[in-house]
């Protein structure tokens, strides 16, 4: 099975790949293209959010995060997902956690913002966590959780610097005895996962895994 894989940094995304990879199996044929890719540092910092632009994080190809405003991203991912779709792949999977509501697809498209919403929002009562890349996201997460009737304590850790920042956000969310952890970014992975588990004691929704098991479930051997 071929799974196009859409990040809206750079490819190749080494930190999200290795993790599909031991859940699908050598079966899955992944297919990366990157809203980024081939575009100089100049080109790239032309794309950086101003404070009225909803803000992504995303990495580039040496790992190096970014900031990039949505309004220029989703173009270039549009095109990502026309050019995957005519290679003839069997889904295509957004490697982002934010919102993109006008992308349009001719082939099965797996959405990790729409499958954290829902899940999250099976779970009745208690308290969320959630943990974005950057302070300026904090405010448009709570007003999207409040807008669903769930409430969240909001704190910010970027996945692509030190794992210290994410152990300093964990022990102030285990202050404030969440119930549930989110951790909002397709970059955390299952170590940051793990930190964030043991040192709060508290159950974690890790998008990597969430995608990985609802991609074995539905190309997976029974």
């Amino acid at each position: 099975m071929k799974i196009g894989l859409i990040t809206i940094g750079q490819t190749p995304r080494t930190d999200v790949t290795p993790t599909l990879r031991e859940m699908l199996g050598k079966e899955a044929e992944f297919i990366e293209k990157g809203a980024l890719d081939g575009l100089t540092k100049k080109e790239i910092e032309k794309l950086a959010p101003t404070k009225k632009d909803y803000v992504l994080v995303t990495r580039l190809k040496d790992g190096t995060p970014v900031k990039v405003a949505r309004r220029y991203i989703a173009p270039k991912i549009q095109k990502c997902l026309k050019e995957l779709e005519e290679m003839g792949v069997s889904l295509n999977l957004l490697l982002c956690t934010g919102e993109f509501p006008r992308l349009k697809a001719e082939k099965p498209l797996l959405m990790p913002e729409a499958l954290i919403t829902n899940v999250v929002r099976c779970v009745k009562g208690g308290k969320i966590g959630v943990v974005v890349p950057e302070k300026e996201q904090i405010s448009y997460v709570e007003r999207k959780w409040r807008s669903k009737g769930i409430s969240t304590i909001v704190a910010y850790a970027n996945p692509y610097g030190e794992s210290k920042a994410l152990e300093d956000v964990a022990k102030f969310l285990a202050k404030k005895n969440v119930d549930l952890i989110v951790l909002d970014c397709i970059g955390f992975t299952p170590k940051a996962k793990e930190l964030v588990r043991h040192v709060t004691g508290k159950p974690v929704l890790l998008p990597q895994t969430l995608i990985g098991n609802v991609l074995k479930d539905l190309f997976g051997s029974p």
